[in-house]
Order: C-alpha cells, then sequence, then structure tokens
C-alpha cells in the first residue's frame, strides 16, 4: 500500500481505506507540504481497486503520475481501467475552457415574447397560448438550479456540476459491477480558490455541497488547505480553515518541528477529532481508538516515507 508505517495510526474499521461517508481533512504550511499524505490515499484506493476523482488544482497531472510511480501505482493504467479521473481544476474554472466542454452549463435559450391583456388594475395576467401549455415547456427546456449558495459563482457552479457527473458515472458502473466499491473525491488544494480570488463563502459552500454529494454514494472526501501561522491574520484564510476544520470528521495537521530543521526528522503530524467524528462518538457510531488523537514525528525518503513516535527517529536510536 502507501507508507507502512502510516496505516496502524489511521481509522482501523476500514484500513487501509478511510470509512466511507466521512472527510478529512488535511492542513499544512509553506514550509512543510502535506502533499505527500494525498499520494498515500490515492496509491491506497487505487491499488485497492477503487475509484479515485482527483481535482488538481495545485499540480499537473504528470506530477500526481511521477510520484505515484515510486510508490508502485501507474495512473495511467488506473485511468484507462476507469478507476481514476482526473479533472484540471485551474482549466476548468478558466473561460477558455468552457466552450470545449460538453458537461457545463448551457445557455438557456431565450423565452418567446408574450402578448397579455389587462382587463383590469386587480385582475390577473394571462398568455395568449395559455398558461397550462407554456409553463410545463418552460420548465422542461430550463437545467437544474445550481445549488443557491454558489449561484454568485457561475465557474464553481460548472466546476460542481463536472464532478457531479463524473461522480454519478462512477458510481453507476459499480452498480452494475460484480463487487461495490469505494469512492474517494481529492481536492489539491483549497488555498488556490482564494488566491485566484474566490470568497471564503463561495469556496466554503462548494466544500459542503461536495461532501454532502460524496456522502449520498457513500464516498470520502479529502481535501488539503494551507494553515500557515502568518496567514491567520488574513481573515478569508482563516476563516476557510476554520470552516473547513468544522465540517470535518478526520483532520491531520502538518507542521515543522517547533525546534527547528533536522536531518532525521522533517516535520510533525498530528492526527486530530473534528466535530463529525466527535458526533458520532457520541451515538456510539464509532469504535474506541478508532482514531486516537496523537502527534507523530515523520522523515520523507525517496519513494516512501517513515512515521515515528517522538524520540524514535533512526538518528536518535
Amino acid at each position: 500500500m502507501g507508507y507502512a508505517s502510516l496505516e496502524p495510526h489511521l481509522p482501523s474499521s476500514h484500513a487501509p481505506l478511510l470509512p466511507p461517508g466521512t472527510f478529512l481533512s488535511i492542513s499544512d504550511t509553506q514550509a512543510s507540504d502535506g502533499n505527500f499524505l494525498l499520494h498515500h490515499f490515492i496509491s491506497n484506493y487505487i491499488k485497492a481497486d477503487q475509484n479515485v476523482v482527483l481535482v488538481g488544482l495545485a499540480g499537473i497531472l504528470v506530477h500526481y503520475t511521477m510520484v505515484g510511480r515510486k510508490l508502485g501505482v501507474n495512473l495511467a493504467t488506473a485511468r484507462t481501467k476507469g478507476n481514476f479521473q482526473f479533472v484540471d481544476g485551474l482549466t476548468q474554472l478558466t473561460d477558455y475552457a468552457a466552450p470545449n466542454k460538453e458537461y457545463l452549463a448551457k445557455p438557456t435559450e431565450p423565452k418567446p415574447a408574450t402578448i397579455t391583456s389587462t382587463a383590469t388594475p386587480s385582475s390577473t395576467t394571462t398568455t395568449t397560448t395559455g398558461a397550462r401549455i407554456a409553463r410545463p415547456a418552460a420548465a422542461a427546456a430550463t437545467p437544474p438550479a445550481p445549488p443557491k449558495v454558489l449561484s454568485y459563482s457561475p465557474k464553481l457552479v460548472d466546476l460542481y456540476r463536472a464532478l457531479e457527473e463524473i461522480i454519478q458515472d462512477a458510481a453507476s458502473k459499480t452498480k452494475t459491477g460484480p463487487s461495490q466499491k469505494q469512492l474517494v473525491l481529492i481536492l489539491d488544494d483549497l488555498s488556490v480558490l482564494l488566491n485566484c480570488g474566490w470568497s471564503c463563502r463561495d469556496v466554503l459552500a462548494l466544500v459542503r455541497y461536495l461532501k454532502l454529494l460524496v456522502a449520498k454514494f457513500n464516498g470520502t472526501l479529502i481535501t488539503l488547505v494551507h494553515a500557515d501561522g502568518l496567514m491567520a491574520e488574513e481573515v478569508s484564510q482563516d476563516g476557510l480553515v476554520k470552516g473547513v476544520f468544522y465540517e470535518a470528521d478526520y483532520i491531520i495537521d502538518v507542521r515543522g518541528l517547533d525546534s527547528g530543521g533536522s536531518r532525521d526528522v522533517h516535520g510533525q503530524l498530528s492526527l486530530l477529532h473534528g466535530p463529525g467524528y466527535l458526533l458520532r462518538q457520541r451515538l456510539g457510531q464509532v469504535r474506541e481508538n478508532e482514531w486516537p488523537a496523537l502527534t507523530l514525528h515523520y522523515k520523507i525518503l525517496d519513494n516512501n516515507v517513515e512515521v515515528f513516535a517522538k524520540g524514535y527517529s533512526s538518528g536518535v536510536l
């Protein structure tokens, strides 16, 4: 699978996969990139022959393909089989890509002008063709209404609809197959949307709708977001991090060492409980110690990541 030393510290009920219907939020800093955790989950789901939908906002397909090869995963083969779908997020959100995307919302045709007649100021307005005929025709030609919160961000609506179609297509294929496959949607990373000009409200709305969409098909959502201490003064960035954490079931915070750099330890992982996990724990829906809250150290190697308890690095031992 992915990183063998990380597996024992992840939720044990569905190892090496995450429990279906859950949301994992990964936060990192500019000095300590948490992207290696995304590659771990991509590798695990592909090797387990599950469905992966990756939205690349911070990286291109070649990057994920090269890292996947180091972990023993061929994303090109998985894409051919239909187990892996890559969505170039920034291309999807640009104007020049819209005419080439069949799944983008098509402009609605203008409705024909109707002649109205009013007998008195208090009388009702009727069309010359009759309301019973005109209204059903207009309703049939109208595309599905976008999520209300995203209605002010047409491009995010386009992205949501594209992902909705991909997920529905993947779910329909698994229903007809011999076995039910689990789906994971990965967003790398949400901070890019803020840097591109979208508001914190719109990005959080997109996350909430995608969380509901994935849960509808019993899948898992994984996101990456920057949580630098220096960015806490920025209201939008701080609000995005807190908002995403509030929606999450599991949280992994990637940080550098408080003592500074080290040759044998590159940083620390804090495994935290999200509000969703605490709620399910109170309802008795999770096993005891399924996700123990603790802090670990890690070291990134060429084709692996070593995860170990504090004070147990190879240099100390």
